[in-house]
């Protein structure tokens, strides 16, 4: 019904578009999307709510700033509806970064990838705080954050996984507790750069990036802590590259994020999040016995 809803909105606030066929996806966690012949990429909050409806707005307007200054690609938002519930971008070409597909990419093209993220990165982190403010980001809430993820992970995860697991937590928790005293800089961040938000254009060598719906003023090293599913090697890389404000614990920091990572998707799994528990599970064992 939804869909539908969807699709007769988009054909009476732009009757100008014409498609021949669309797909519809609801796996994401904020929203649903519509994408026109593999061209045009619509999206819509899936709570209908007022707040939502403004952070895609604000959203659209934050990336028509950031497209002057980056040298990636990223979304254009050119259709937005009246009641800001709806807004769509053209596609942006490439193929997803997954791991396996990095790998089989020549040295040659992942410095080139390096340089360009590294670009990106240092390039959105020095946006200035008046842009921040205007565009209404949300300032990032570690001890909230860690509080809710400590919560869950006794009332969600613990009562599922053996003695050996809650160990590796427990432990892991204590670790990560101590980033709440780090002292840096909070700083514009995307938060999201994990794969399937990079494509990678290799007929132009350019990279482009997706999915700016969590952004946030925090933590710099936020930004960081998805590359390190491309291997330490590249990690460090694109720090090096990196011309933003470093500290002694920023790439610390990101591996625990990067750790962090399981525990959140496999509590979103019992919470109805549309991932099988045994994938999340798996990343989890992937990533705290090495």
């Amino acid at each position: 019904m939804l869909e539908k809803t969807l699709i007769q909105k988009i054909k009476a606030e732009f009757p100008r578009i014409e498609w021949k066929e669309y797909k519809f996806l609801s796996h994401g966690w904020d929203h649903f999307a519509i994408i026109l012949d593999n061209k045009i990429v619509f999206r819509s909050p899936k709570k209908a709510s007022d707040n939502l409806k403004n952070e895609l707005y604000n959203e659209a307007g934050l990336l028509r700033y950031l497209k002057q200054k980056v040298a990636v690609g990223i979304p254009e938002y050119i259709y937005i509806s009246k009641d800001k519930s709806l807004a769509g971008y053209k596609m942006l070409s490439g193929t997803e970064l997954e791991p396996s597909f990095f790998e089989s990419l020549s040295d040659a093209a992942k410095e080139k990838i390096a340089k360009q993220l590294a670009n990106f990165i240092s390039t959105l982190h020095a946006t200035p705080k008046y842009v921040i403010k205007e565009f209404n980001v949300e300032e990032s809430k570690p001890q909230k954050d860690y509080t809710a993820l400590t919560d869950n992970s006794k009332k969600l995860l613990f009562p599922k996984l053996d003695k050996k697991e809650v160990q590796m937590i427990k432990k892991f928790l204590k670790e990560l507790k101590t980033t709440l005293d780090h002292k840096y800089s909070n700083v514009l961040i995307h938060t999201d750069l994990k794969w399937e938000h990079l494509l990678w254009n290799t007929e132009k060598n350019k990279l482009n990036i997706i999915d700016f719906s969590d952004r946030e003023f925090g933590d710099p090293a936020t930004d960081f802590t998805s590359l390190w599913a491309f291997g330490n090697k590249f990690t460090n890389r694109v720090y090096e590259l990196y011309e933003g404000k470093k500290d002694e614990k920023f790439l610390y920091r990101s591996q625990l994020y990067f750790k962090k990572i399981p525990l959140l998707v496999m509590q979103g799994v019992i919470e109805g999040y549309p991932l099988s528990f045994e994938e999340a599970h798996k990343m989890f064992r992937q990533r705290f016995e090495t």
